[in-house]
């Protein structure tokens, strides 16, 4: 009996459109981080009903406020009727206004709120007040008048005692107006919960599977085995040098990773460590290693804000050289890589550090992307940044302030068409538990972009709880549907990863590396065999991480079997495979 196969998919051409502007209400921990771009003119209802609140809607006035520092609050209402809280008479930062509410260790907590101001545009934050008078900055937004934003925040706080929640600016002279204001609480089986469901949502799709006979009647009993031949986890791991001379290396990589970053091989202290001696080896080394096994590369970096990591002779340069040479460094390194990267971190850590800009202008961040990108214009162009997405007392690299850099460069002359991106680089600290709650709510107001998200150097401190912690900030990037690729700043510790080694020096796994490696196959699908009955139309469904599979099917009473290829994309999320099997 002869078999031949065909493999006719049917799958949608554009994703399903979501209806983010309800006007009804919207929950946090569904990523609706739509309305983070709008400044509306009505706010919308607070998230669950405004969970520990107490009148988040002002519906009764101002009861269960009082005022916070000196000042003074008052109702006030909208042409429309509806009602929200005014702080005013403001001499301090602080004067605001405030409620108390219980907070419990361990659990996380989302804050959101609708603000507007008297007057201009000034940053507003979410400020929480322990009881022993320490304060604990939540989150913030550019808040203007004659319109709501929606300042969104979150907490784990790491004790179990009553707090004020109250809002700061540091612009006195303006009222600050409050409305639809929400802290919701969630248990850790809560919060993991939904990033299972978000995995399930985001990075798998459903597939029905159609078995038919040549003539068209379905095949009702058959062993179908399915195998997942290649993974799609957007998840890599950094690379030094020390891979070109270490097989152990270079085999323990490449049975794990299809994505990387070099750590220090494309900085510019690396390939021009004495001006005019430009020394591409190593760079162009690892590149070749990473292209022969399959790896797709970030290009890191081609220049870095923090004056620290300058080479020597740069540091000394006035400014007209050193503009010749920053564009000289540009043209050397983006047109020795051109179309084989699928990144490019193009200023280093601009919204901490002001090197360039301190010395050659306010735009010379904007200028440089916009030099980079003419001379590789199909190549996303990153930002990169520390702490945007860890903790929420170092301000510059806010979420906020992130949105306003990335405008900046995107309103440069020649910029409007670059494919922007944002690298955020999750280097936590490992004294502590990751915030995810602040790092989630933080990934939304990115999010609004509607720009590609990577973590770009995720590395965990050393601590007792090394491993834990890595395993909390993975799944919730690898949960968040704006999070479009993941890199580990980590390795072998043979190679010098120090802080967060994934193997020892016998290549052996550490804690933090059985994190990875469980991720890693929970995240991918493990084979799978059913058998379709009598009566089943020879249908059925199945949801599958995205990938490349391999179907076989094998019809009873035969030693003959039918088997395809298929792929599984996060573009193309919902078909249908049909196997024909003819005699």
């Amino acid at each position: 009996m002869k078999i031949i196969a065909k493999i006719y998919c049917i799958l949608m051409l554009q994703l399903l459109c979501v209806l983010f502007f309800s006007g009804k209400r919207i929950h946090a921990l569904s990523y609706d981080y739509s309305a983070t771009t709008e400044c509306l003119a009505e706010p919308w209802r607070p998230h669950y009903g405004g969970g520990l609140i107490v009148n988040p809607e002002f519906d009764d006035g101002i009861e269960g406020w009082t005022v916070f520092g000196q000042g003074a609050i008052r109702e006030g209402t909208s042409h429309n009727g509806n009602k929200y809280i005014i702080a005013h008479s403001r001499t301090q930062s602080l004067d605001s206004f405030s409620q108390k509410v219980q907070l419990e260790k361990g659990k996380f907590y989302s804050f959101s709120g609708w603000v507007q101001i008297s007057e201009g545009s000034e940053t507003v934050f979410v400020v929480f007040k322990t009881s022993d008078g320490k304060m604990i900055h939540g989150g913030k937004v550019i808040a203007k008048h004659g319109c709501w934003s929606l300042l969104k925040g979150g907490l784990l706080p790491n004790f179990t005692s009553v707090v004020e929640i109250f809002l700061k600016s540091k612009n006195t002279k303006v009222e600050i107006w409050a409305d639809n204001i929400s802290l919701q609480s969630f248990t850790k089986k809560q919060w993991r919960s939904h990033q299972e469901k978000s995995i399930d949502k985001v990075r798998k799709h459903k597939v029905k599977f159609q078995l038919n006979y040549a003539n068209k009647t379905s095949l009702d009993t058959a062993i179908v085995s399915i195998k997942q031949t290649d993974s799609n986890i957007p998840f890599g791991c950094g690379m030094n040098q020390k891979i070109l001379s270490s097989t152990d290396y270079q085999n323990w990589f490449v049975s794990r990773f299809k994505f990387t970053t070099f750590t220090n091989a494309m900085k510019w202290y690396s390939t021009e460590e004495k001006q005019g001696q430009e020394n591409y080896t190593i760079a162009d080394a690892m590149v070749k290693f990473s292209k022969q096994n399959g790896i797709s590369i970030r290009g890191h970096n081609i220049l870095w804000d923090d004056p620290k990591y300058q080479p020597e002779w740069v540091k000394t340069l006035a400014p007209k050289e050193l503009r010749k040479a920053a564009e000289k460094r540009i043209k050397s390194v983006v047109s020795r890589y051109s179309g084989q990267l699928i990144a490019w971190d193009v200023v280093n850590e601009n919204l901490h550090f002001r090197f360039f800009e301190d010395k050659l202008g306010e735009n010379a961040s904007a200028e440089f992307y916009n030099k980079a990108y003419q001379l590789d214009p199909k190549t996303a162009m990153f930002m990169n940044e520390y702490n945007t997405t860890e903790c929420a007392i170092d301000e510059a690299p806010n979420a906020i302030n992130y949105k306003k850099k990335l405008e900046e460069i995107r309103s440069f002359p020649g910029n409007a068409d670059m494919l922007l991106g944002i690298g955020v680089q999750g280097r936590f600290g490992g004294d502590k538990p990751p915030d995810v709650a602040y790092m989630r709510s933080s990934l939304d107001i990115l999010a609004s972009t509607r720009l590609p998200i990577w973590y770009t150097e995720v590395c965990v401190g050393n601590g007792t709880n090394q491993a834990q912690y890595l395993e909390e900030v993975l799944r919730e990037a690898y949960s968040h549907p704006a999070v479009e690729g993941i890199i580990t700043f980590a390795g072998p510790e043979s190679a010098g990863f120090k802080e967060m080694p994934l193997v020892d020096n016998d290549f052996k796994n550490t804690p933090a590396g059985d994190v990875v490696d469980k991720l890693l196959a929970e995240w991918k699908c493990k084979n799978l065999q059913l058998e379709t009955t009598s009566g089943s139309g020879g249908s059925f469904e199945v949801s599958l991480p995205h990938g490349d599979y391999n179907v076989t099917v094998k019809h009873p009473g035969s030693n003959s079997t039918t088997s395809i290829n298929f792929k599984v994309t996060k573009h193309l999320p919902l078909g249908i495979v049909n196997v024909e099997v003819g005699t």
